[in-house]
This record gives C-alpha cells, sequence and structure tokens, in this order.
C-alpha cells in the first residue's frame, strides 16, 4: 500500500479569500492512516489569572515549532493549528512516535522551567471516523508563502474529549534525545492596535450543528468583513507597533523553552541581533535583499491571526461599536441554534515566532494579552456546557 506521508504536501493550495474557500468541493478527506496530535497546558486559565500569559503563548507555541522541526527533518509537511494554550497537529503515522517524543520533552523542560504542566495524546483518524464523526482539510495560501489548513467537522472536537479523557500522558521514550525548538523567538514587546483602533477581541465561534459548517462559518466571516473589514484591515498588528522589547527576563524566557537553561553566549547574541534590529526596522535599512519595513510587512502578512479547525479561533483588533456590531450578529445567531461563541476583550496582543528564515519563511502565533485564547474558551465551554 503506497504511503499516505506526502498527502498534505500534495494537496491543492487554494489562493482564495477565506470567505471563498467554504465550498464542499474545497474540501477533502484526510487520511485514515494519519493521526490526531493534542497538546495543552493543563490548568491554563489559573496560570493566565497568576500572570503567567506569556509563558503559556510562548509553550503552546513550542509545542508546534517541536512539531514543525520533526517534520521538517522528515521531509513531511504537516497542517498545525495554535489555540492559545495549546496546538493541535495532523501526522502520518511515521512521525507519530517521534512528535509525542518531542512533545514529552517540552513538556519535561516546561514542568522543570516554568512550573506549568502539559497534557499530550493522540487519536487515529481511523478512530475518529469509526466513532461516526468527520474531518475534511483545504490548504490555503495566506502572505508571502505561508499555507495554512482550514478543517470542517467534528473530529477535532470529539479527539479533544477523548484525548483530555485520558488520565496520563503516553509513555516516555526520549531518553537519549534532545529538545528542538529552533526557531523560537519571542522578543517583540506587547503589540497596541494598529491606528485609531483601541481594543484587541479573541473570538471562539462554534457550529452547532457540525454538518452545518460550511454554510455558518461563511455566514461568520463576512459579516466580520463588513464590520470590520478583511483580514488585513482587521489585523491585530501593524508596522508602526511593532517594537522589539529589550528585556532580560524575555530573553531569559527564551532561552529556557528552546534549552532548558541559560546560554551566555546565546544572551550577548540576543541582545546584538535585537538592538541591530532597532536600527534595521527605524531605518529602514537593507539586509539580504530585504528592508527593514518590508520585514515587518511580512511579519504582518504571517502573522497567524485566524485559525479554522472545526471551530473559528480569530484575533481581531477593532473598535468598541465594531465588536457591537459583530456580537449582536453572534448573538442572533446563537438564539436561531446556529453557533455558540466565546470572546474576550484586551487591549494588547502577545506573539511568539517560529523563524524557519528571515526571508519569508517565518510564522508568527498571536494571542491576546490577559487571557486572549484561554478566556474566550472558558466563555464557550460554558455555553457548551449547557447544551
Amino acid at each position: 500500500m503506497m504511503s499516505s506521508k506526502h498527502f498534505y504536501r500534495n494537496l491543492k493550495t487554494l489562493q482564495l479569500p477565506v470567505t471563498e474557500v467554504f465550498h464542499a468541493d474545497n474540501f477533502s478527506d484526510v487520511p485514515a492512516d494519519w493521526f490526531i496530535i493534542m497538546s495543552d497546558i493543563k490548568d491554563s486559565t489559573a496560570a493566565v489569572s497568576s500572570g503567567k500569559h506569556n509563558d503559556v503563548n510562548l509553550i503552546a507555541a513550542g509545542s508546534l515549532i517541536v512539531a514543525l522541526n520533526i517534520a521538517k527533518a522528515a521531509g513531511i509537511e504537516i497542517p498545525f493549528f495554535f489555540g492559545g494554550d495549546g496546538g493541535t497537529l495532523l501526522v502520518p503515522e511515521e512521525l507519530l512516535k517521534d512528535t509525542i517524543n518531542g512533545l514529552l520533552l517540552h513538556n519535561a523542560n516546561t514542568i522543570k522551567n516554568f512550573n506549568l504542566q502539559m497534557h499530550i495524546g493522540s487519536l487515529s483518524i481511523k478512530e475518529v471516523l469509526n466513532a461516526g464523526h468527520y474531518l475534511q482539510i483545504a490548504k490555503v495560501k495566506y502572505g508571502s508563502g505561508f499555507n495554512k489548513p482550514v478543517i470542517i467537522g467534528d473530529g477535532l472536537a470529539y479527539a479533544e474529549k477523548k484525548i483530555k479523557g485520558a488520565t496520563e500522558n503516553p509513555t516516555d521514550e526520549t531518553a537519549e534525545k534532545e529538545l528542538d525548538l529552533t526557531g523560537l523567538e519571542c522578543k517583540w514587546d506587547i503589540i497596541k492596535p494598529p491606528g485609531e483602533k483601541n481594543e484587541i477581541v479573541c473570538y471562539l465561534i462554534e457550529s452547532v450543528n457540525p454538518q452545518m459548517q460550511i454554510e455558518v462559518y461563511k455566514n461568520v466571516m463576512r459579516t466580520a468583513d463588513v464590520i470590520y473589514g478583511n483580514e488585513q484591515v482587521r489585523s491585530p498588528l501593524s508596522v508602526e507597533r511593532l517594537k522589539l522589547l529589550f528585556k532580560l527576563e524575555k530573553f531569559k524566557k527564551e532561552m529556557l523553552a528552546k534549552y532548558g537553561k541559560w546560554k551566555i553566549n546565546t544572551l550577548i547574541s540576543s541582545f546584538v541581533k535585537s538592538f541591530a534590529g532597532r536600527f534595521y526596522f527605524k531605518y529602514n535599512f537593507k539586509v539580504n535583499d530585504l528592508k527593514g519595513r518590508e520585514y515587518l510587512r511580512q511579519v504582518i502578512d504571517n502573522a497567524d491571526t485566524l485559525t479554522i479547525d472545526g471551530r473559528i479561533n480569530t484575533i481581531i483588533s477593532g473598535t468598541m461599536d465594531k465588536r457591537i456590531k459583530f456580537l449582536q450578529y453572534l448573538n442572533e445567531q446563537e438564539q436561531k441554534g446556529n453557533l455558540l461563541y466565546g470572546h474576550h476583550i484586551s487591549t494588547e496582543s502577545v506573539m511568539t515566532c517560529y523563524i524557519e528564515n528571515y526571508n519569508a519563511k517565518h510564522i508568527h502565533f498571536v494571542d491576546g494579552a490577559n487571557g486572549g485564547y484561554t478566556e474566550a474558551a472558558k466563555e464557550l465551554k460554558q455555553k457548551l456546557a449547557g447544551l
């Protein structure tokens, strides 16, 4: 039987606005021999409440970076989803063991250096299908060469319940392995909304009927476009607001997440790069054929501000008036029984980055400050429990 390990790489890449992706013909079945892997930080709500939101964001992004580095080394492209306090991955069987072991290493380091613990688990697509659930996938081009998956169906929601229902993590087989978080960077300061906008809102929106997701989500995204503007207009990031942060604690956290210890040479290198970066951006210098402001625009293009994994997860900048209009629409749809939602309002966003290279190949995981997706999830979970 031919291996399906390159299924996602070979999947047609759609170059369409998200609202136009929501047509049944654009989605394909995920191979039954692939696996869903999930990792999330235990008691993340309490961690956020105690002031550890930046740590939660860093560790969650790190869980995806661990997996992406393993997949890259194997020459396999995989779909991934950032969730604020964790991540979800779809991997072929060839990557299952190594990815789980990499996440267990990341978890061990997280416990040691951040006093936070992750829940890690996996479920095969075959098990999801056999249980009567489904998921289909499309691949969409974002920004400057940044491909993102879009999932429809209740398969990931079912997997989440099964994985979180397990009381223990898988067996650790990582004794002779080393943690690889190459590319992890978190040198940006907290980010104020662009221009005259004064708030950042994280929305989690879930269709009540999985079979109606295409229609419900298409309408939600069209309404967001009308009220907030398109994805570029409503981005929480702007060239003017992106600032590098000179703070020892920030560099320390990055090093502990990547290496589990201090590295004086790395610390000095980070300071030098950040110092040079300020001039690079301020005076728009050209380095390796890329000007400072061009790089900042790439950061905005490649920011992970919209995830659709059977649920809409998005972070939006705007004004109170626009939020009120959008919430009015969501409330109307909720009363009709079409969807449930959670949201959280903040005045800033935070960002952790995965830099494969500085010329176009970089991804930036964005969350709202002071809770973001974690707080929005709390509201949504209360509504789901009411069902």
